[in-house]
C-alpha cells in the first residue's frame, strides 16, 4: 500500500512540531491524534502498514474484521484527513542538532535529506527473524505465518508445525492444539525456553508432538505449504503439514536512535514510562519498538494515542 512521496523541499526550512518514524497502527494513530492537536506533523516511513500487512485476516480489533492491509488502509485514509506530510523513505539515524545551541530540536536523516522537528514518536516497529531456508519467503501468506494469533483460524482440522522455544512458540502451540488437528513443535534445543507451565501442558496435549535437537531444512509445496523438511538428531526427517508459525522472535527497528543513547533491555526493545516517554526528553516510543510484551494492534494504537497526548503536552511547556 505506497502512496506518492510528499518530499519537503530543500528550500523549505520547516521545523516540523513532531515527527513519527513508522506508520503502522502506532505511528498512524500517533498522527492522528497530534494532527488533531493542531501540531505540524510529518510521518517517516518506508511503506505504510508495517508488519499489519502480511496478516492475512485480523479479527481482535474491535469493530473489524478483515485483512491487514485493509484495516491498514483505513487508518492512512482517515490520517490522510488532516495536514500530515508523509515522507516515504527509510529514518537513517537521528540526533540532537546542537549546531547553535539547538539542543532541543532533533535531526533526522534520511538517504536523500534532513528533517528537523522539536519532538519525536518512535513508532518504527520489529522485523521478524527469518529461519532463512528455501520455501520461507515463497510460501509467505500461503501457509507461512508468523503469527498464530491472527492466522490460527485458517488451520482448523489441518496438520501444522510451529518453529521455535521459547514463551510466544509454546503459546502459539497451545493456541493452534484446539483448532489444528496436529502440532508439531520444532526446536533446535533439548529443551524448551518457556515456563515450564506451558512445557507440561503441551505435554498432555494429545494433538502435539515436540521435536527437540530438531532444525528446519526446507519447506515445500506446489501453489501452497504442503510440507516441512528437518533435521532430528542428525537425520532428515519430512512432515506433512498444511501451515508453518515461525515463532523465533523478533528484531525492534530501532538501531537508527543509536546517536540518542536511549535506554533499551537486554534484547534492543526501548524501554518507556507510562506515558510512553524514553530516556531522552522530547522522545516517546510506541508500539512493537517498546518492551510491552503483547505485541498486538489494539495495544500499540493504545500506545501511539498515548505518545501523541504525552508529546503534546511536553512541546506545551517548552
Amino acid at each position: 500500500m505506497k502512496k506518492e512521496n510528499k518530499k519537503v523541499s530543500k528550500e523549505d526550512k520547516k521545523i516540523y512540531d513532531i515527527i513519527i518514524v513508522g506508520a503502522g497502527p502506532a505511528g498512524l494513530t500517533a498522527a492522528l491524534y497530534s494532527a488533531r492537536n493542531g501540531l505540524n506533523v510529518g510521518i517517516i516511513s518506508k511503506d505504510i502498514g508495517g508488519t499489519v500487512n502480511s496478516v492475512l485476516r485480523i479479527e481482535n480489533w474491535p469493530g473489524f474484521s478483515g485483512s491487514g492491509p485493509e484495516l491498514m488502509k483505513k487508518f492512512y485514509e482517515q490520517v490522510k484527513e488532516y495536514s500530515v506530510d508523509f515522507i516515504l523513505e527509510e529514518a537513517v539515524s537521528i540526533e540532537n542538532n546542537k549546531d547553535k545551541g539547538e539542543s532541543k530540536e532533533f535531526i533526522i536523516k534520511t538517504k536523500k535529506q534532513d528533517i528537523k522537528c522539536k519532538a519525536v514518536i518512535i513508532a518504527a516497529g520489529t522485523e521478524r527473524k527469518k529461519l532463512k531456508i528455501p520455501g520461507e519467503t515463497e510460501f509467505l501468506g500461503k501457509g507461512v505465518s508468523y503469527c498464530a494469533t491472527c492466522d490460527s483460524f485458517f488451520f482448523k482440522n489441518k496438520d501444522v508445525a510451529v518453529i521455535g522455544g521459547s514463551d510466544c512458540a509454546a503459546t502459539s502451540a497451545l493456541t493452534l492444539s484446539d483448532i489444528a488437528k496436529k502440532v508439531y513443535l520444532i526446536y533446535r534445543g533439548e529443551k524448551l525456553r518457556c515456563e515450564n507451565v506451558s512445557e507440561e501442558r503441551l505435554k498432555k496435549k494429545e494433538n502435539v508432538e515436540i521435536f527437540y535437537n530438531s532444525i528446519p531444512l526446507e519447506i515445500s509445496g506446489d501453489n501452497k505449504v504442503e510440507g516441512l523438511k528437518i533435521s532430528c538428531k542428525g537425520k532428515n526427517d519430512f512432515l506433512k503439514v498444511d501451515g508453518i508459525f515461525i515463532e523465533i522472535g523478533s528484531t525492534p527497528l530501532a538501531e537508527f536512535t543509536k546517536y540518542l543513547s536511549i535506554k533499551m533491555n537486554e534484547e534492543k526493545f526501548i524501554e518507556v514510562d507510562e506515558n510512553m516517554k524514553t530516556s531522552v526528553d522530547g522522545v516517546y516510543a510506541a508500539g512493537d519498538v517498546t518492551h510491552t510484551k503483547l505485541k498486538q494492534v489494539v495495544v500499540a494504537a493504545s500506545q501511539g494515542a498515548i505518545a501523541a497526548k504525552s508529546a503534546y503536552d511536553w512541546l506545551g511547556k517548552q
